[in-house]
């Protein structure tokens, strides 16, 4: 049985311009889409994600899950609006490789989803350097304070917010509750 990466191989190498649809296998429902413009990659959705991030998510999902897809490639003309990024099939196999080492390193950082987090203001104060992944997290903390919470709203992938938790949580940026 084929898998993402094997379907967009394929019609990478002979130039394919149009989308390929993931369905869940077991009801046809659909769950993402992946655009192509001569091969190479240059969008995708799934659910509130979108480019790289929703790529990666379809791949990972393909890879690690029991749901089993089915694609549908439909030749057509892409529109403007969903050119998003623009990478060869062989980019986004090195690139998936290493950010699904990094993803399975991180799950073993990754906390209890059950956690309360409040962001400690010295962090601010002090002038600590903060990356744009960290402050991600720091502004859905300035709304929400469960761990679970941080997943579910973040922009990141999970393996980013994961890291992220760990970093703020060294810079002693954020504090650690039990509920």
């Amino acid at each position: 049985m084929n898998n993402l990466m094997d379907v967009l191989k394929d019609q990478a190498a002979f130039g394919f311009t149009g989308k390929i649809n993931l369905l869940l296998a077991s009801n046809g429902q659909f769950h993402g889409v992946v655009y192509q413009h001569e091969g190479f990659i240059i969008g995708a959705n799934c659910g509130n994600s979108i480019g790289k991030k929703a790529l990666y998510k379809m791949i990972f999902e393909d890879v690690d899950s029991f749901i089993q897809f089915k694609f549908v490639v439909e030749p057509e003309v892409i529109a403007h609006e969903h050119f998003s990024i623009k990478m060869s099939f062989d980019e986004i196999k090195l690139d998936v490789q290493a950010v699904y080492q990094n993803s399975i390193r991180s799950k073993k950082l990754k906390p209890s989803m059950e956690l309360r987090l409040v962001i400690d203001p010295e962090v601010i104060v002090n002038n600590e350097y903060i990356t744009t992944d960290e402050f991600d997290i720091l502004s859905v903390l300035a709304e929400w304070c469960k761990v679970s919470d941080v997943y579910k709203y973040s922009q990141l992938m999970e393996f980013e917010v994961t890291n992220a938790l760990v970093s703020l949580r060294k810079k002693r940026a954020i504090k650690v509750f039990q509920n």
